[in-house]
């Protein structure tokens, strides 16, 4: 009896010695697959005191651009390298596997693209314990008031891009709304969503007829347009939240001679949403500034490591880009 409580006392010894090995050396295959092509740079190249990691969704939108953008305008800065991993806008377990990879790798900071809903709490108290500096990324603000985060308020950018169209068309607004590709499940309780609710309280008589979440691929916006203009109600306004679909829904207007019967509101800012804008095919487009968070996800970082626990949330406020405003631009 005595030798068999011993020999499982050996194996059970034998197992833990190696998973602790195996455990071991996941985390240092985690530590080269984050640096691998990082620390490859020429001789010449400046040495990175800091390593961050930034998780973002695989979208073609242009506010990840902006925010990629920030990022390395800013990385240089501080002495930090950032290495960017994204994942299928719809793959919550992409997203998780990443985040687990950084805590593994034990990086100095991660910036990760976050939504409503979220287990923010238990990210940040595991990153607390693998001294990891955690930066979330917001489109649409939080709702706790407490927590930490960089981004912007899809809300208040709904609000703003019904209330560039709501005054030309009034009461008889018949709004169909592109929304974003990465939001909530149910559409009543999307930020953007609730913003142009929000606008159209002073408009008793004007309407969403439609809203339709954008999907992957080039032609999303042209389909969800043209879907709308053929509903039962057709719609005489179509507001888009990126600014691939501000491009699509053009297309499809521009196709079916429809300019000036159907305003557009656009999101941010490219060369055609700009000449679209001086040819009148867009009414206006509402310009978010995710370079400047990118910036300033940097920054939250750097007050981190200088030994402050809860550094200042930062919002990204909107640039409505209209005819009046680009011309007052060329002057």
């Amino acid at each position: 009896m005595k030798n068999a409580a011993r020999l499982f006392a050996i194996l059970f010894g034998l197992v833990l010695i190696a998973a602790t090995v195996i455990n071991a050396d996941l985390i240092v295959k985690s530590q080269k697959a984050l640096a691998d092509g990082i620390f490859r740079s020429s001789s010449s190249a400046k040495p990175a005191r800091y390593h961050l990691v930034a998780v973002f969704p695989d979208t073609d939108d242009s506010y990840f651009r902006g925010l990629i953008n920030g990022l390395n305008e800013e990385a240089s800065k501080i002495e930090a390298v950032v290495q960017i991993f994204r994942y299928p806008a719809e793959s919550n377990t992409e997203a998780e596997r990443y985040f687990n990879l950084a805590m593994a790798a034990r990086v100095d900071g991660l910036i990760m693209f976050s939504k409503r809903g979220d287990p923010l709490a238990e990210r940040k108290a595991l990153a607390d314990r693998s001294n990891v500096r955690f930066i979330p990324v917001f489109m649409d603000s939080p709702l706790d008031e407490d927590t930490f985060f960089v981004g912007s308020d899809l809300k208040k950018q709904g609000f703003a891009s019904a209330s560039a169209i709501l005054p030309r068309l009034g009461n008889s607004a018949r709004i169909g709304v592109i929304l974003p590709q990465t939001g909530s499940e149910n559409i009543l309780n999307e930020a953007f969503y609730q913003g142009v609710l929000e606008a159209m309280k002073n408009f008793p008589g004007a309407r969403v007829v439609a809203a339709i979440r954008s999907r992957p691929g080039a032609m999303s916006g042209e389909e969800s347009a043209a879907s709308m203009l053929d509903s039962r109600e057709p719609v005489n306004a179509l507001i888009c939240s990126s600014a691939r679909d501000t491009i699509g829904a053009v297309q499809v207007v521009v196709d079916r001679n429809a300019v000036g019967k159907v305003l557009i509101v656009g999101t941010d800012e490219t060369p055609e949403i700009s000449r679209y804008i001086q040819n009148g095919v867009v009414a206006a487009s509402i310009v978010r500034d995710s370079s400047a968070i990118g910036r300033s996800a940097l920054r939250a970082f750097s007050d981190m490591l200088s030994g402050i626990k809860n550094p200042a949330r930062y919002e990204s406020g909107f640039l409505v880009l209209d005819q009046q405003s680009l011309k007052a631009a060329l002057r």
